[in-house]
Formats: C-alpha cells, structure tokens, sequence
C-alpha cells in the first residue's frame, strides 16, 4: 500500500497565488516615490534618536539634543542638495 505523496500538496496555482498575496520587500518595496521627500525628515529623526540614544550618558539631554542633530542633518542635506543643483546647472 504505497500513499502518494502529491495528492495532499496544493496546485501550483494555489502556490502562485499564495506568493503573490506575501509581501516581499525587497523583491516588491513599496511604491513611495511621490512621497519622498516628506520621508527625509522621518529619517533624519530617526538617525539622530538612535545615535544620540547610544551616545549620551544621560537620557534627560535626549529631546534637545535630537532635536540639535535632526537640524544638523536637515541642513546638510539641504546645502548639499543646493551644491549638487549648482554643479549639475552650471556644467
């Protein structure tokens, strides 16, 4: 009495479809081109939370300071998006 093995295992279809509902994000990342810009601030926080978490020895200082390197890194960008524009205008 030998039990086959495939009668019990889905079609490759149903496998298909079961794929295609799963998100894969870096076969599939979601489409936010629109909306990137609005997204560097996002990472700005982020970055300066998790470094200054890690850096400062007391956490009563972590408001100010995040907030001190979130301007940093909003304005480098901003300059650095500024000089990238000039050099790509002017050559």
């Amino acid at each position: 009495m030998m039990i086959e093995l495939t009668q019990n295992l889905p079609s490759a279809a149903v496998q298909q479809s079961v794929l295609s509902l799963a998100y894969r994000p870096f076969v599939e990342p979601l489409n936010l081109h629109t909306h990137w810009l609005a997204l560097l601030p996002v990472l700005a926080v982020a970055i300066a939370l998790i470094y200054k978490t890690i850096k400062l020895d007391d956490l009563k200082d972590l408001p100010r300071e995040t907030a001190a390197l979130t301007g940093q890194i909003m304005l480098f960008m901003a300059v650095a998006a500024a000089v990238l524009w000039l050099v790509t205008e002017l050559a």
